[in-house]
């Protein structure tokens, strides 16, 4: 659910909020608190919804390197505590998440950018992963729709949440940013259920069911490096219920015992150490301690944790890492003050002369990598 753009605004505008942590904000950027509350669920998504973030920056964050220079790559662990680098699966794949297909098999749900910006579902055939195909919300591929998080529903249908930000022609922004969830039993052709929560400078959603029923979703706030916790009983209503401060990219699991663990990238500095870190809860979400030491420790840039339990009883972690000369040369310096939309510091994400990374082919082929062990599982629960 990652990015690594130079400013905390460029990363919340691309939902790719991981990577703000490693780096300190630019002069005049906000820190506070935000003044945005949850807010009810309306009937269903409507044509033409409010979508978060400056509509200018992110459109044009999505055209130039953002999502084409983010690759997806998996680590395993025997414990679900200490994960171990498997290699890269996938380019031009950002904000992975890993899901157990209702069909049989292991996919993974990823952003990719330029004219095909959206998500799509790769899938693994026998040992090679293929970039799959677009993920339709309501019968219509959104580019809009982005940072997705799937749950894997008793009945074998999978529940996608998502932010829907600004990230093509026509989009109208608002400070707000919404997500909505989605209900498949293919895994490709989502009916969209409405919005279930909405607050200012969010991104990049993820969500459990707990054993009681309820649900539980937490996001990520980039300029306040913070991540924020919500609660719902049937999960299609969130209302906040705590903030957790030196916080990355969220990934929720639910233990045997009926925890929580959070996974999510540290900054290496603020509190938290470098790589994927983790807390605890033992009160449904509404208090957290640090898990001491990491859950996977890399020396470069890496964000967007999602966790996925594999027959063998493995655990293989998915995660967004970044081609940082790739997002150097798409991200040329801004004038002082900013174009319109953009607030003012931010860096010019898509700059004069350039154009956008050609379309992604649809289909076999891609980056492949050789996964270890059998097809995974639905991500709860996982080891304690």
């Amino acid at each position: 659910m990652m990015r690594t753009f130079a400013t905390m605004a460029a990363l919340a505008a691309l939902g790719m909020s991981a990577a703000l942590a490693q780096q300190p904000p630019l002069q005049g950027q906000p820190q506070g608190q935000p003044k945005g509350q949850p807010q009810g669920q309306p009937k269903g998504q409507p044509k033409g919804p409010p979508l978060g973030g400056p509509a200018t920056m992110q459109m044009q964050a999505a055209a130039a390197g953002g999502p084409n220079c983010h690759q997806t790559a998996i680590a395993t662990s025997r414990d679900g505590m200490s994960f171990t680098p498997d290699g890269q699966i996938l380019e031009r794949a950002s904000v992975p998440d890993g899901v157990r297909l209702p069909g049989g098999g292991l996919g993974v749900y990823y952003v990719t950018g330029g004219d095909d910006h959206g998500i799509f579902l790769g899938r693994l055939v026998g040992s090679r992963w293929e970039r799959g195909e677009k993920v339709l919300l309501d019968g219509a591929f959104d580019g809009n729709a982005v940072d997705p998080d799937a749950v894997n529903l008793p009945d074998g249908r999978i529940r996608l949440f998502y932010y829907r930000g600004a990230f093509v022609a026509g989009a109208v922004p608002s400070q707000m940013a919404p997500f909505y969830s989605a209900i498949s039993t293919d895994g490709v052709r989502f009916t969209v259920e409405g919005k279930v929560f909405e607050i200012e400078g969010g991104t990049d959603p993820s969500a459990v069911q707990l054993p009681d029923g309820s649900w539980l979703l937490a996001v990520a706030r980039a300029q306040a490096r913070e991540m924020v916790i919500a609660r719902s009983a049937d999960g299609k209503v969130f209302e906040r219920v705590a903030t957790l401060a030196n916080g990355g990219i969220p990934e929720l699991n639910v233990l045997a015992d009926g925890r929580v663990r959070i996974f999510f990238n540290g900054s290496g500095g603020a509190g938290t150490p470098p790589g994927m870190v983790s807390r605890i809860s033992a009160d449904g979400g509404r208090t957290w301690t640090d898990e001491r030491g990491t859950r996977l420790n890399l020396q470069g840039f890496a964000a967007d944790p999602s966790v996925v339990r594999l027959d063998n009883g493995q655990y293989r972690m998915f995660y967004k890492t970044a081609d940082q000369a790739c997002e150097q040369a798409n991200r040329p310096a801004m004038p002082v003050g900013g174009p319109a939309g953009m607030p003012k510091g931010a860096p010019q994400t898509f700059g004069p002369g350039q154009q956008p990374l050609p379309p992604i082919p649809v289909g076999p082929g891609g980056v492949q990598g050789q996964p270890k062990g059998p097809l995974g599982q639905p991500k709860g629960p996982v080891a304690q």
